[in-house]
């Protein structure tokens, strides 16, 4: 009976979010109506306040309500504007931008990298982002495109010999982190699938020799190399890129 009246409760707390949050989407489409030529904002619960505050906020035409939103919101991918009949309001629906992994922004995890390459800041509420982060910080616009093609192929399950933890751009491209520690320096986002296999492998076959953790260059891949070094405790992936030997 408890755990009956508990559920009760909980699905009367729900009930009452959910009707407050539909009166005050009716509230600024009401007030919108009441204004010939007002503009109420589509998107998503949490962006929907802000996103209204901007377009209120703006002088002008519908056209300029939606470009203001598009230059104002990072996550929008575009606003589009549909007219209401008559004296009725102008809906500018908020299409939001495809996230593909989690990324850092100024070093703290507040932003996303989208599939088409761009990393932008996230409103808290907005995404449901989870998973290995990527650090940003000195890659250029085609670097991260194609990242952002690649990743789905890295971060599935299985995809690696551990799972991938997060990766960040360094001069000689991708390097990657894995969850057991291991260091891949990736280099040039392409041959993925026979990277991804000639890694395991070598991995393997390593590790058959010598149990351990190995920082892994694939740099060279294209010349028929994968280097291999263990990694001893405070031995860092600098001087692994410079003494890597090839096993």
């Amino acid at each position: 009976m408890a755990a009956a009246a508990a559920a009760v409760v909980l699905l009367g707390g729900v009930a009452v979010i959910a009707a407050r949050q539909t009166l005050a989407s009716l509230r600024a489409r009401v007030a919108a109506s009441a204004r010939p030529g007002g503009t109420v904002v589509d998107a998503p619960a949490p962006l929907r306040a802000l996103a209204q505050a901007l377009v209120d906020a703006t002088p002008g035409a519908a056209a300029d309500k939606a470009a203001a939103l598009r230059a104002r919101l990072p996550c929008a991918a575009d606003v589009t504007v549909r007219r209401g009949w008559g004296d009725g309001p102008t809906t500018l629906s908020v299409v939001l931008r495809r996230a593909v992994a989690p990324a850092l922004r100024g070093g703290r995890p507040s932003a996303a990298l989208g599939d088409d390459g761009t990393v932008f800041a996230v409103p808290d509420g907005v995404y449901a982002l989870s998973g290995p982060e990527v650090d940003p910080a000195g890659a250029d616009a085609q670097s991260l495109r194609d990242l952002a093609r690649e990743w789905p192929t890295l971060a599935a399950p299985g995809a690696l010999p551990a799972p991938l933890a997060g990766a960040s751009f360094s001069p000689d491209g991708w390097r990657l982190r894995l969850a057991d520690g291991t260091v891949v320096l990736w280099g040039r986002l392409d041959w993925t699938r026979e990277k991804l296999a000639r890694l395991k492998e070598a991995l393997s076959d390593a590790r058959s020799r010598e149990p351990g953790t190995f920082a892994a260059d694939l740099r060279f891949f294209e010349d028929g190399k994968v280097l291999l070094k263990p990694l001893a405790s405070g031995v860092g992936t600098a001087a692994f890129a410079v003494r890597g030997g090839l096993r």
